[in-house]
């Protein structure tokens, strides 16, 4: 963290860090991949509580694009305790199963984007920039 402030500090744009947090290991990678080719740094999480020590820990995360579905827990479980603890990260929540209460909750945690299963690749790319910018290429 003390290098991203500094690096910040110094007026260098800083590659923006994306936290994609799905336990469908084959999504997660190609999120993951196309994000990495477009610039950003991304890190992987198959579960809840990887998670949450990631966003709870030193690293700052531009976005986080959450699944609702994971193991032992959801997403919005997960959501709910991080914004508890202060983790004002924007949010992308993805779902396959889209109801009026999973929408109405993620509302109220301050979800910035919702997205349902299955979504298009290029359109996930555009919200992702839409909500944090172009990433950062680490020059001035």
């Amino acid at each position: 963290m003390l290098l991203h402030v500094a690096v910040n500090y110094w007026g260098f744009d800083v590659a923006k860090m994306v936290l994609i947090v799905e336990d469908e290991k084959l999504l997660a990678k190609t999120l993951s991949t196309a994000l990495k080719e477009a610039g950003y740094q991304t890190v992987v999480t198959h579960s809840a509580e990887q998670a949450e020590k990631r966003l709870l820990g030193e690293d700052h995360f531009d976005l986080v694009i959450l699944d609702q579905r994971l193991p032992r827990t959801t997403g919005l479980e997960l959501l709910k305790s991080v914004r508890e603890q202060g983790v004002d990260s924007k949010v992308i929540f993805m779902t396959a199963f889209d109801t009026r209460d999973v929408k109405a909750k993620a509302k109220k945690l301050d979800v910035d984007e919702y997205v349902r299963k299955p979504f298009d690749l290029d359109g996930m790319m555009h919200q992702v920039s839409v909500l944090i910018g172009e990433p950062g290429n680490g020059h001035r």
